[in-house]
């Protein structure tokens, strides 16, 4: 099983008033994702609480069967979508991976 852990961090061109709702709809976005590619078996996307300023707004904690698999999924023209959507909202600060 290969778990996929990516951290996200609002742009900066996000003002504090709108990153409570540009996450919800990243949020949102993310969650599309398992209804289209099946190689997605665990999908868990949580707010992060903004206890340090520098720590990421939101999570997405994911499992694939293997790195094909995980591999599949980036791949996706469904995540390829997400990630052109993103780019601008809240994107990726880091990512890590680890089979358990």
């Amino acid at each position: 099983m290969v778990h996929h852990i990516v951290l996200f961090r609002c742009a900066e061109s996000v003002q504090n008033e709108e990153t409570a709702t540009v996450i919800a709809e990243v949020k949102y976005q993310l969650e599309l994702l398992p209804a289209l590619i099946p190689e997605i078996l665990k999908f868990e996307v949580r707010p992060c609480v903004p206890f340090d300023r520098l720590a990421a707004d939101l999570l997405l904690i994911s499992e694939f069967a293997d790195a094909e698999a995980l591999q599949t999924y980036q791949q996706h023209p469904a995540h390829q979508a997400f990630v052109a959507w993103n780019s601008d909202k809240c994107p990726k600060i880091s990512a890590a991976d680890y089979i358990a």
